[in-house]
């Protein structure tokens, strides 16, 4: 993972995860912390699968239900804003317009506490039926009224390669 991503990582780790994440002991991770992290870790895995699935076909409602009822902070690209939920709503059901494909690529979970996942990774973004970009994407999923939530979403578009130089 690249050092800026990270350095988001930790940054959000500190910010959201710290109240909900469990002390650590000194005799290292419970039999019981472990599966309960790998229960979480595989419901962060069906989110994301069900998420990339709203998003292939444009299930506006299920995607904006997807972030955080109290808003979630979107970062990427230069910016940091925090959206409310109503504004996250509107945007999906204004004029959003899905993906001519959509594909997660090389994700990986991580359990930070008993309510929450990091997840790190990839997806490429159909514009049209020729046009997939790469994009790197972290998230903060926390358990909000008994479901995963994204309260965090940093979506970065791989840098555009200017065209060559024309030969002299």
């Amino acid at each position: 993972m690249p050092a800026i991503h990270r350095a988001s990582a930790v940054f959000c780790l500190a910010l959201f995860g710290a109240a909900a994440c469990a002390p650590a002991t000194s005799g290292g991770m419970s039999s019981r912390s472990a599966v309960d992290s790998t229960a979480l870790v595989a419901e962060a895995r069906a989110f994301m699968e069900a998420y990339a699935t709203d998003l292939r076909t444009g299930a506006r409602e299920g995607v904006a239900a997807r972030y955080d009822p109290r808003g979630a902070w979107m970062v990427g690209g230069g910016r940091k804003d925090f959206v409310p939920a109503d504004s996250i709503r509107a945007m999906y059901l204004g004029g959003w317009r899905p993906p001519a494909s959509f594909e997660w690529q090389d994700l990986s979970y991580e359990a930070v506490g008993p309510d929450a996942v990091v997840v790190a990774g990839r997806f490429l973004w159909g514009v049209s039926a020729t046009d997939r970009r790469t994009f790197s994407y972290t998230a903060l999923l926390l358990r909000q009224e008994g479901r995963l939530r994204i309260r965090l979403e940093d979506e970065s578009g791989a840098p555009v390669r200017p065209p060559p130089a024309p030969a002299p």
